[in-house]
This record gives C-alpha cells, structure tokens and sequence, in this order.
C-alpha cells in the first residue's frame, strides 16, 4: 500500500513542497541564462540541499554524475559565495555536455568546473548495467578526495540499463574525504537501491531519506543541511 502511495505522490504531485526551496534558490536559479527544467531535472528541494551541504559544511570537492542544472547551480554558488570549491562532472554525452558548458562559459563559471565524458560500455560486473567508461573516470579523479558526491547518472531508466547506477561506488570508495555527504537521485529504483546497499556497507553509514525518490548519506562532522 505504501508503494502505491509514493507511486501516486510522485505521478501527480511532483513538485509537492517545492514552494519554499524554490524560494531560498531563486537568485542561483535566475542569476543568468535561462535554465531549462525539466522531468529530469533535479527538483528544487534537493538542489537547496545540495546548496546548504556546500555552504554549511565547507564543501571543498564536489564530484557529481550526471551533468546539468545541478552543474550549473554549483558554480553559480561557488562564484557567488566566492567558496573554495571545484566540481568535477562526470557524463556520457559529450553532446549534453556541451550545452552545459556554453551555459557556464556565458557566465564566466567554466574555471570551477571539471568535465569528464566517459562514454558508458556494458558492464561485467552486474547485469542489466552500462557504466562510466573505468579508465576515463579513474584517470580524471586520480587520488583526489571529495566531500560531496551527487549521484544523478549515468543513464538507467531502460530495462536494459536499471542497474547502470550501482556501478558508481567503485569511482568513490576510495576517493572520500573523512567528512563528506553523498546525495542519490532516484532512490526508489532497482539500481539506486543496489547503490544505496554498497554505499552503506562500504562506509558503515545509514542513509537518510528525504521523499520516496531522493536521499543522503553523511559521516563525520556536519552541520544539518536539510530542507
């Protein structure tokens, strides 16, 4: 029954309780270009969290997969709040990334940003999976550490791609600062929920959901940046 509640949450109220982090981020969202949102996108509360983590906790690294809004939103703040802060965006399409990039480049915000295309192959490690190009990522990355990761990508909403998401914890498992907070988009689907597992096993961290499609992980020292 629960199921079929969050089911009809999510179909027809997608932007329930949006009003508020809506508000907080209108500056970051209408300081430039005009940004397309779509069905896709990140919606408002969790792109307000993802600020109040950076800004509250001293967020230094940020390495986000799945290119777009967030991106932008990031080096918005970054500039801004004139934070020592990078991000590092990992996608498939160097296409989308592109479009991204002229956004930034307009703005004067491409010197916070990192772009990784790593075109996705299958993956022998779980079945029904497509991940980031290993080599591509893993040389990009190096031995930085990062003290946020958003987990929005790569793409996993075919059957023949579902699991692709589970496969991001071999890029963070040995790239995390001691502090750090982990946000994963799309909680509720089968790769995500694979994601969540090895997250919380691989770390000894509980996650924290915040709506039937979104939740977060942290250790160490925080301050609270939920919304």
């Amino acid at each position: 029954m629960k199921k079929k509640i969050d089911y009809f949450l999510r179909k027809f109220f997608l932007h329930k309780n949006e009003e508020l982090p809506a508000f907080l981020i209108q500056k970051l969202y209408h300081q430039g270009s005009y940004l397309p949102f779509t069905t896709s996108s990140l919606k408002f509360r969790f792109l307000a969290c993802l600020a109040n983590d950076i800004v509250v906790n001293s967020r230094t690294s940020v390495l986000e997969f799945g290119s777009g809004i967030s991106t932008i939103i990031v080096a918005r703040l970054i500039k801004m709040n004139n934070l020592d802060c990078t991000i590092t965006t990992v996608d498939e399409s160097a296409e989308w990334q592109e479009i991204i990039k002229k956004i930034l480049k307009e703005e004067n915000l491409l010197n916070y940003v990192n772009f990784v295309c790593a075109p996705t192959v299958k993956s022998t490690d779980i079945e029904l999976s497509f991940e980031y190009n290993n080599s591509i990522v893993f040389e990009a990355i190096g031995d930085k550490k990062f003290d946020l990761v958003l987990s929005d990508g790569p793409s996993a909403w075919q059957k023949t791609n579902v699991m692709s998401r589970a496969t991001n914890l071999k890029f963070i498992k040995n790239n995390m600062a001691d502090n750090f907070t982990i946000f994963v988009d799309n909680s509720d689907r089968p790769g995500e929920t694979e994601l969540v597992t090895r997250i919380a096993s691989e770390f000894n961290v509980k996650p924290i959901l915040l709506d039937p499609t979104f939740l977060t992980f942290s250790k160490g020292h925080h301050f609270n940046y939920v919304i």
